[in-house]
């Protein structure tokens, strides 16, 4: 495989796997006790019984924006970025606050590629400036998945203004530089890490960047600190898995891909990455494998 060919193979990987891990919003509504025990179960981990107690609530209050959202929510986190959109969608609908179901709704259609619906369902606005820079932070990432990269660079910069301590669109910002400017991009995720006493977001993207000049080695090491910071971080493990995955080391990506599909079943990197050791070995260069290895390239397929 030529050096070409795997940069290419990184890029297509790295593109699935980078809308894939959204940040988790805390969205907020009536002040229910069936919300208020949903949101406490959330931040318990136990999404699953969550579910089932929201739904029984829905029963009762089918008109509540504030239940849906927490529905949504559940969905985000199982994995489930569709039934998420629903969801959140009916909220809408419903006339939940916009300032709730927004960030909701956004993290429920990047995950699913949708980049033309985001672009074209939400507009730039004069809301609160933390809830305007993250609208801005997901526009601009749909606008660069769709190549309109003028229109990205300022909408993401918009963001940063608005918001300055927001990590997501200096990592964004980082991302499309790194094609073009990549010293600029270098010193823009140098701040920022600097800046922030638990990086584990911006180590990761850091990690992007090495990888994307051939830097296998520098590009481990960020992967592993950002994990060493937060080992729940699912994006660092889908970076680090993808890496695996590329260099034949799939001892190592089971790990972590067993981790993520463990937690969310329905996750859309994790079952990329764990068909893409099945279905698509020939990406792997044979002078990347590695002494046990699988032979052919071989793992478990995981059934989306």
């Amino acid at each position: 495989m030529s050096q070409l060919q795997r940069r290419c193979a990184w890029r297509r990987v790295a593109f699935a796997i980078a809308i894939c891990a959204v940040p988790y919003p805390a969205a907020g509504g009536k002040d229910t006790s069936s919300v208020n025990e949903a949101e406490q179960n959330i931040r318990d981990g136990d999404p699953n019984t969550v579910l089932i107690k929201l739904k029984n609530a829905i029963r009762k209050s089918p008109q509540d924006p504030a239940i849906r959202l927490n529905i949504a929510k559940v969905y985000l986190r199982l994995g489930d970025p569709a039934s998420a959109e629903r969801e959140a969608r009916t909220a809408r609908d419903l006339k939940g606050d916009e300032a709730d179901y927004l960030p909701v709704l956004i993290d429920a259609l990047l995950p699913q590629k949708k980049f033309k619906d985001l672009y074209d369902l939400i507009e730039p606005g004069d809301r609160d400036p933390v809830l305007e820079s993250r609208v801005r932070t997901a526009l601009g990432t749909a606008a660069v998945r769709l190549g309109y990269d003028a229109r990205a660079e300022t909408l993401l910069r918009d963001a940063i203004r608005l918001n300055l301590g927001a990590i997501e669109p200096r990592a964004e910002l980082a991302r499309f530089l790194n094609g073009t400017r990549p010293e600029e991009a270098d010193r823009m995720i140098d701040e920022a890490i600097a800046a922030n006493p638990q990086p584990a977001q911006l180590l990761q993207v850091k990690g992007e960047m090495p990888w994307s000049r051939d830097d296998r080695a520098g590009a481990m090491r960020f992967f592993d600190e950002a994990l060493k910071i937060d080992p729940k971080y699912q994006m660092a493990r889908l970076s680090r898995a993808n890496a695996n995955v590329l260099r034949g080391e799939f001892a190592a990506a089971d790990e972590d891909l067993d981790s993520i599909l463990q937690g969310a079943p329905n996750n859309f990197g994790g079952n990329y990455l764990r068909a893409l050791e099945q279905a698509n070995p020939t990406l792997i260069d044979a002078g990347l494998m590695k002494s046990g290895s699988r032979p052919g390239g071989a793992a478990r397929l995981v059934q989306t």
